[in-house]
């Protein structure tokens, strides 16, 4: 029999510490490529084992701001009696969180500090555990066992432990934040579906119900959406039920008020520009048209948009393709487009003022939406609607309105239309005091508690008082500046003879915006 010497003792050391450094190398190749959580957490528990010799391997994620402590188990080995080694995993990975250290234990069922381990009648004899950590935070527990008929660990074996998981841990941090982001995503993609859901549209009245039947045709299509209605009226909460509904819901929904930037940022805003293309282009920039690509771009207010820019919207719905200001190339889009406004368009169609075969390419369909003083029937819902939703938001107890609140809300014009009338529901529950249980007349603004309140315009002024009177013609001249110049605040603006931040003033006072 040949005797061992120094020599082969040696070479076999060698050996063994290069199997593990190319084991470690694998590990470290295989976990940069993957980007699966669970997938990564499988390759560690792999090379884990197989270094060593262990039979079984878990590891345990801690949680973030919740009661439990960890989440995603993943085993590795002979899965008997799932459940049971789930708590034995748990209670370990609860003692190396609490003391911060890694255990080495060759016969855990006689450590006293283990009393709970016996009473699972598991044959576990040896167990190695060590904390995941980075960025001095413990992010994890690497759990391996072994049965009383398997292989004792080594001091050898909790140093390649502690290194696989100091090496792993960015790697899984990494994974665990984009599948945490992933799962984000995906709930609020169903959150946005579920708001913007068709049901989610509130209306019974018959003007409302034309409306649905002509949604129900149109958002399973990619038809061309033209929306038509007074400011106020919930366009683009169409434009987005029409889209999370549709074929498009899973790509992109992209909105931009035509009237809110000059002709020169609008035209770069949407199809984007190049650097240096003008001063101040420091950077390329991708337009809407191309962050909307596979999903729907929506153009509020587009009878705001100068001829100019009209021309080259009609080539992009034409060709399929835009050019960044800038630039001689052209980039292909494939976008569904909805567009609104609060003018009839036609007629700036016939004063001149838009293109008309613009004006055809967009209204492949038009939507009608009538405006809030033609369907009285739905404020009192849209009011409760609005109502459950503020009282939440604010810890209130409101759970309803009075029958007088009521009428007085269906006597108003609301020239705001819903929007006016949500802002004046936030405004109740604001004012509300945290007992009051139901919104009285004495809620409601100035220009409702009257029983004369104004309809269609009209006024009864016996026994006003003069500030209010005052305030109340304010109201309805800016009210009707800005139907008239259909939104565009820095025109209504101009007629009124205010300045710009003056009108802010007061649509924000009497709550029109």
């Amino acid at each position: 029999m040949a005797k061992s010497t120094p020599n082969n003792s040696n070479r076999e050391r060698l050996d063994e510490s290069i199997r593990e450094l190319q084991s470690l190398h694998k590990l470290a190749l295989a976990i940069s490529s993957a980007t699966d959580l669970e997938n990564i957490i499988n390759t560690i528990l792999n090379e884990a084992t197989i270094l060593t010799h262990a039979r079984h391997g878990s590891i345990l994620l801690s949680k973030d701001n919740t009661e439990e402590r960890f989440t995603t188990l993943v085993r590795h080995g002979t899965k008997t009696n799932e459940s049971l080694v789930q708590k034995m995993c748990m209670m370990i990975a609860g003692w190396v969180l609490k003391n911060q250290e890694s255990l080495f234990e060759n016969n855990i069922l006689q450590d006293t500090r283990f009393k709970g381990l016996q009473l699972l009648g598991l044959p576990i004899k040896s167990v190695l555990a060590v904390p995941i950590q980075t960025r001095g935070e413990i992010i994890g527990v690497l759990i391996l066992h072994n049965n009383n008929d398997e292989e004792a660990f080594t001091e050898n074996d909790l140093r390649l432990v502690n290194i696989i998981a100091s090496q792993c841990a960015p790697v899984l941090e990494n994974a665990r934040l984009m599948h945490q982001l992933k799962e984000e995503n995906r709930y609020l993609k169903k959150e946005v579906a579920r708001k913007y859901s068709y049901d989610e549209i509130i209306g019974r009245s018959p003007a409302m119900e034309k409306v649905f039947q002509l949604l129900e045709k149109v958002i399973p299509t990619d038809a061309r959406v033209l929306i038509e209605g007074e400011s106020g009226t919930g366009k683009e909460l169409i434009a987005r039920a029409i889209h999370y509904n549709g074929p498009r819901k899973n790509k992109r929904f992209v909105a931009i008020d035509c009237g809110a930037l000059p002709e020169n940022l609008l035209e770069s805003e949407l199809f984007g520009h190049v650097k240096g293309a003008f001063t101040g282009a420091t950077d390329s920039k991708k337009g809407l048209f191309h962050v909307a690509d596979g999903g729907t771009l929506f153009l509020d207010e587009i009878n705001n948009t100068s001829s100019s820019l009209q021309a080259k919207l009609l080539r992009v719905i034409q060709e399929g393709e835009i050019r960044p200001v800038g630039s001689t190339k052209t980039v292909p889009v494939n976008v569904r487009l909805i567009c609104a406004t609060s003018r009839d368009l036609s007629e700036t169609v016939n004063q001149g003022s838009f293109r008309e075969d613009l004006f055809f390419r967009l209204k492949v369909v038009t939507v009608n939406l009538p405006p809030l003083r033609e369907r009285a029937e739905d404020i009192p819902i849209l009011a409760h609607h609005f109502l459950n939703d503020y009282t939440k938001a604010q810890d209130k107890r409101l759970r309803g309105f009075t029958n007088e609140a009521v009428e007085r809300l269906k006597q108003y014009d609301w020239p705001g239309n819903v929007r006016e009338l949500e802002n004046t529901v936030e405004r109740c529950v604001v004012l509300a005091e945290p007992d009051k249980t139901v919104v009285d007349v004495d809620l409601l603004p100035e220009e409702l508690r009257r029983p004369s309140a104004p309809l269609s315009g009209a006024m009864n002024w016996q026994n006003v008082p003069l500030t209010e009177a005052v305030k109340e013609l304010e109201r309805n001249m800016v009210a009707e500046a800005l139907k008239k110049h259909s939104g565009n605040r820095t025109k209504a603006a101009e007629s009124l003879g205010l300045s710009r931040r003056g009108l802010l003033n007061k649509i924000e006072r009497y709550g029109l915006d």
